[in-house]
């Protein structure tokens, strides 16, 4: 019951700083993704392993206490491609470490989590969970949680803050568990390279020297192969010698083209100017000398919420700091225009300001207070009479010794927020305490959070003196009524369902020039939306469905901020496996004028070589298409600037490592055109020779390119296969 009532205890902690009801959670409430007949679906497949619906299902539950316990607002449609993602990379890399060998023991976990060597705990855990012990992880709460968990659950009565804390445990555990797992295995592929003795003294030789050279450069911009001829018989032979090898030529897996209609509906000009009438109503009332401003600010459905507080420009709303100054009392100013990041988006206001009161006040001030609870009898008498007996010396910290809630010198900065916002909740206690003298103790009513009650206090100091304002800002976004939303609904519904399929919306579309009907290439299972637009992704359904048809169009469905409508059509199915030559790759680009363009390329490339093989540099600086440079400080390895043009080149640093003074060498690719190189001066660096600190250099830069192919011939081999069909429920 102790370790119970501990974990109760944390319950208005965590209410209180992470702002979140965290124990709301009931097992019934939470999202259900599948019915009770899914227990034997699959919701996808890694190799031959199927995943499981139900595990899926516990990993979403988790997920969300997790998301619940860390304050975290994750949207529905990116939840579930966490947890795909999570659920497959887990089983892939299980998968990969039980070929191996590779296990983690409950000893390796507790070294992990005890010693902050998680960078998923790090990153995601916040320090108002109490799972976050300073830097590292809290293993005597865990340790609490696992048994208040696994009693209760033997005894068959689980309580919710105990399943809700659990729960986000084990969400945790399958990450850290599959972030051991990756870097043991990356660490066991990592060192799967060596470099021999003969290849240590090797690469000492080549980052030796230091070279001067004349460089000759044809810029591939400088290049037109569009006139070049290239036969189907070309195209033909590209396309098999490079199918294998480029993963534009293949489908990894199944995918789906498809064509969308959306409109987002948007304010009409009538319901701007109603919604501008309203507020000059507010406007009007401020004027006739109404009062009531939080009453006010209800009724207009402001979207800024009235602190009745004295506050430096710093901390008044931005968009109303611009006026107050030149705003006199009681003057009211608006409609005014206005447009503010909400969140993640703009949005436009018309906004009513005014200054209920300017003042001078302290710039900073250092309190002392004793609060005494509105329960205690005879407040005000005991208030006083605790004033009284400060006021007439009595030491201030044994009298506060008998009340929990004190403070013995407090800083009240009036351009902190925390100071003032959350000290201060009416603006006569926030006038008691500036505008009280320094010495006396004063008492003063003190009613902030979940405290109600008297404050008995001293101003000790003041510095500084700052201006103030109270003022309110009435704001009201520029939305769309309910007529307007209507009229765009019936308007979109009666464009697509006049059309039978695809073609006939295309046509409609060509002719009405309302509405575009866009495309949307290689949509797969795994995708959360269509064309980036919000709440799109149970569209993913539709289109995977059996009995979805080439050129069907979909239901109308609500999307984006609940502000848009979409229709979808199925246009082509793009099978996994070898792409035919006239699949489009891009809007308008098929795979055909993709291998076109790359053999135009290659020939002009080739053309440019023959133009430049047997010249020296300075029999290249004629042709006007080259351009020619001298640069210094060349080495092997280092990208060499091409100062003119501003760009690295790595290759020819390589080439001129194999050359000797005077040599030229032959034309030859780059990253920005094709280059002919002369050296004119090769300097050693006088460097020693160290094999052993060679080979771990030729290791380090082997390695992780060996391992992660390695990885990546595995994984592709597993490659996870979605049925989103039943993600999407």
């Amino acid at each position: 019951m102790a370790t119970l009532q501990n974990l109760r205890n944390k319950g208005p902690l965590l209410v209180i700083f992470v702002g979140i009801a965290l124990f709301a959670f009931i097992a019934g409430d939470a999202v259900k993704l599948f019915d009770s007949h899914s227990v034997d679906t699959s919701v996808g497949s890694v190799g031959e392993k199927e995943l499981d619906a139900m595990e899926y299902q516990q990993i979403y539950n988790e997920f969300d206490c997790f998301c619940r316990v860390s304050g975290f607002d994750v949207p529905e449609e990116n939840r579930k491609a966490v947890i795909w993602e999570l659920a497959s990379n887990s089983a892939l890399y299980n998968q990969y470490a039980e070929e191996l060998g590779i296990t983690i023991t409950a000893e390796e976990m507790n070294h992990v989590l005890a010693n902050g060597k998680s960078m998923f705990i790090r990153q995601t855990v916040s320090p108002q969970n109490p799972l976050n012990s300073s830097a590292n992880f809290n293993m005597d709460f865990l340790a609490q949680l696992t048994q208040a968990y696994e009693e209760q659950k033997a005894a068959g009565m689980v309580d919710q803050n105990v399943a809700t804390f659990y729960n986000c445990w084990k969400y945790m555990e399958r990450e850290v568990t599959l972030e051991i797992l990756r870097n043991k295995i990356n660490a066991l592929v990592a060192n799967s390279t060596i470099a021999n003795p003969a290849v240590a003294q090797k690469n000492f030789d080549l980052n030796n020297n230091v070279y001067t050279l004349n460089v000759a450069l044809y810029p591939y911009n400088r290049m037109n192969g569009d006139s070049i001829a290239v036969s189907d018989e070309e195209i033909a032979n590209y396309y098999k010698e490079n199918k294998e090898f480029s993963p534009i030529f293949k489908n990894a897996e199944e995918t789906r083209d498809i064509k969308y209609v959306v409109t987002r509906v948007v304010p009409s000009s009538t319901d701007l100017e109603n919604l501008k009438n309203d507020m000059i109503s507010y406007a009007d009332t401020l004027k006739a000398g109404y009062d009531n401003y939080q009453k006010l600010v209800r009724f207009s459905r402001s979207m800024v919420p009235h602190t009745n507080i004295l506050l430096t420009k710093e901390l008044i709303d931005a968009s109303a700091a611009k006026y107050v100054d030149t705003l006199e009392v009681n003057e009211v100013y608006g409609p005014v225009d206005n447009t503010i990041n909400n969140g993640n988006k703009q949005i436009n206001t018309y906004d009513v300001y005014m200054n209920i009161e300017k003042a001078l006040v302290p710039d900073t001030l250092l309190v002392r207070a004793i609060t005494i609870d509105a329960s205690v009898g005879d407040l005000e008498a005991k208030a006083d009479s605790l004033a009284n007996l400060l006021n007439g010396g009595a030491d201030f910290k044994a009298v506060a010794s008998n009340y929990q809630a004190t403070f013995d010198s407090l800083t009240i900065c009036t351009s902190n927020a925390n100071d003032v916002i959350g000290l201060f909740d009416d603006i006569d206690s926030q006038k008691d305490i500036y505008n009280a003298p320094v010495g006396q103790y004063l008492v003063t009513d003190l009613s902030v959070q979940s405290f109600n009650g008297k404050m008995i206090f001293q101003v000790i100091e003041k510095k500084g003196e700052v201006a103030a304002y109270n003022t309110l800002v009435l704001r009201r976004e520029k939305v769309f009524s309910n007529e307007t939303y209507n009229q765009e609904y019936d308007k979109f519904c009666k464009f697509v369902g006049s059309c039978k399929n695809l073609a006939e919306l295309e046509e409609k579309a060509k002719q009405e020039g309302t509405y575009f009907v866009l495309p949307e290439k290689q949509v797969t299972t795994g995708a959360a939306s269509i064309a980036r637009v919000p709440k799109t992704g149970e569209f993913i359904d539709w289109i995977y469905n059996e009995a979805t048809k080439l050129g069907q169009i979909s239901d109308i469905r609500k999307c984006g901020e609940d502000d848009c409508f979409m229709a979808i059509a199925l246009e082509n199915i793009n099978e996994k496996g070898d792409k035919a030559l006239e699949t489009e790759i891009y809007n308008g680009l098929t795979l055909k004028d993709y291998i076109k363009s790359e053999l135009q390329g290659e020939k002009v490339i080739a053309q440019a070589i023959a133009e430049m093989d047997g010249k020296k540099v300075n029999d290249l600086k004629n042709n006007s298409k080259v351009s020619t440079y001298n640069v210094d400080k060349v080495e092997f390895k280092k990208p060499t600037n091409i100062s003119p043009t501003m760009q690295d080149e790595t290759v020819i640093g390589a080439v001129a490592a194999k050359m000797n003074v005077g040599e030229t060498s032959a034309p030859f690719k780059g990253t920005n055109g094709v280059y002919v190189i002369e050296v004119t001066a090769k300097n050693a660096k006088n460097g020693t020779f160290n094999a052993t600190a060679e080979k771990n250099s030729i290791e380090s830069q082997l390695n992780p390119n060996y391992s992660m192919g390695a990885l990546e011939n595995t994984l592709n081999k597993l490659y996870p296969k979605e049925n989103r069909a039943y993600i999407h429920f």
